[in-house]
């Protein structure tokens, strides 16, 4: 194999491998937020700050990669996804927080009312039908699964993930944070 071969193989596994962290990082948030039963709301919401991150940052390394055959994911049905919001909001001691809905804006921009529940259900709602179709008997091709997921951050769950993270930030670290953090065996 040619030297120019070898990069070529080289820099393919390497988006290979970024997908593939990518997928364990989307499985482990929609695991996380799916979970039934109760948890603290700090670490909650400190553990879904990690992953958003982790996502985020992934996201913006993810490939441009052009899938050979285009098919369209099932979406999350409404009923499905409510579930979801209304589970992820008996988190959350906060769900409502104050944000703009365009920062660059010329002149002072309106401030509005969002809530982080929904931001952290429709993040959700963006990843998980991509792993349903992974997990298929027939799965989508790696290129696909890439394809969507760039696409869906770039325009969606990028706004809801920036808008979580400034959020979650604040309720986990911020003047109004959670008044009792968990104590546990010297680690959180």
């Amino acid at each position: 194999m040619s030297r120019c071969g070898k990069l070529q193989y080289s820099h393919l596994m390497s988006r290979y491998d970024l997908i593939a962290e990518f997928t364990t990082e989307a499985r482990r948030y929609c695991t996380f937020v799916e979970e039934e039963g109760p948890v603290n709301s700090w670490v909650f919401a400190s553990t879904c700050q990690n992953h958003l991150l982790r996502l985020y940052q992934l996201a913006l390394s993810m490939p441009m990669l052009e899938p050979e055959i285009a098919t369209t994911s099932e979406g999350v049905e409404h009923e499905v996804w409510r579930r979801q919001f209304l589970l992820i909001g008996r988190k959350l001691s906060r769900d409502h927080y104050w944000a703009v809905l365009e920062p660059l804006e010329r002149d002072q921009p309106e401030p509005m009312m969002n809530s982080l529940a929904d931001d952290l259900a429709d993040i959700w709602r963006d990843l998980k039908p991509v792993l349903i179709a992974l997990d298929r008997a027939q799965p989508i091709s790696t290129e696909e699964a890439a394809w969507h997921w760039r696409f869906s951050f770039e325009t969606h769950w990028s706004h809801h993930a920036v808008g979580a993270i400034v959020a979650l930030n604040a309720l986990c670290f911020g003047p109004l944070a959670e008044p009792k953090l968990p104590r546990t065996s010297g680690r959180l």
